[in-house]
């Protein structure tokens, strides 16, 4: 009887090569063009400084045709007459509207008696860069009835209060600028625009943080309209106070379409050229899928020869 032995067969693997539907991250990738350390050469130092300035001018152009597209028109001499005209101080801060915000810095005149007793201080407040303090005062135009006024700057002595200069005694007709109450977050109207306005901590008894007259009916026995007075009269500035300027009228303003098209197009720029930048370092910092570079020679010969 005769025995047949198995006969061993050698087991063949297929190999599997890489199909072109393998994700990027299966593909050879060659060494990047860039490396981190090139960029701090001085050539490429050069190009980002390059970048950064072209970028600057890009700015400085837009800003240019911004300021050439938004027109104001001058003030003319009858506006600017009316403007410092004083008008009664009743009639723009009146007990139902306050003051209209549009007519802060008009010129203003009253009549009435300065209660020198109850004048306080405003600290905080700066002036041709000096530190000092606003003085306030109600002058009282009938018998519980008054304006609050801002008499003027006051330079501070160190950490040392000032002695408040005693207001004019008598009846009195006083001139200034109409201006909008202080609101407790520290922004003032300077003609419809909202700006902050510097100020100190109240730390005694005849200080006050804000020019507010809501704050005042609880100090004053007086009733007082939402709006003050800042005097520039010679009578009220007494005792070495410093006038305390006022703002203009508004202007009127007009705007160029086609300029400030020009200033959006210049300021896109700089999107269109930072944008480029940052793809084209980031493209040549990373590495190339082998085979990809001569794809591209390749297809650039085959253009050359048509």
């Amino acid at each position: 009887m005769s025995s047949t032995e198995p006969t061993a067969r050698a087991l063949t693997v297929p190999t599997v090569e890489p199909s072109v539907e393998d994700g990027p991250e299966d593909a050879l990738l060659a060494a990047p063009r860039l490396t981190p350390q090139d960029l701090r050469t001085p050539r490429w130092i050069a190009a980002h400084v390059g970048i950064l300035v072209l970028m600057a001018a890009f700015v400085l152009l837009g800003r240019w045709q911004w300021d050439v597209g938004h027109k104001v028109a001058p003030l003319t001499t009858a506006e600017l007459q009316a403007w410092r005209t004083p008008e009664p101080a009743a009639s723009l801060i009146t007990a139902v509207d306050g003051l209209d915000g549009t007519k802060v810095g008009q010129a203003v005149e009253a009549t009435g008696t300065y209660d020198s007793t109850r004048q306080l201080l405003v600290p905080g407040r700066v002036l041709n860069g000096h530190q000092g303090y606003y003085v306030l005062a109600p002058l009282v135009t009938s018998s519980d009835q008054a304006i609050l006024v801002n008499r003027g700057f006051i330079a501070g002595s160190g950490s040392a209060e000032p002695r408040i200069p005693a207001a004019p005694k008598g009846r009195v007709t006083i001139t200034g600028w109409a201006a909008e109450p202080e609101s407790t977050t520290g922004e003032v109207n300077d003609n419809g625009i909202a700006e902050a306005q510097t100020t100190g901590n109240a730390t005694s008894a005849n200080e006050i943080q804000y020019i507010s007259p809501a704050e005042l009916v609880n100090q004053w026995p007086y009733h007082l309209n939402d709006g003050y007075v800042t005097a520039t009269d010679p009578a009220s500035l007494s005792g070495g106070l410093r006038l305390v300027p006022g703002p203009l009228p508004i202007h009127g303003t007009s705007w160029d379409l086609l300029n400030i098209g020009y200033a959006i197009q210049w300021w896109l720029f700089i999107v269109i050229l930072g944008s480029w930048y940052f793809i084209h370092l980031r493209r040549e910092l990373r590495g190339v899928p082998i085979g990809a570079e001569d794809d591209d020679e390749d297809e650039f010969e085959d253009d050359e020869e048509d």
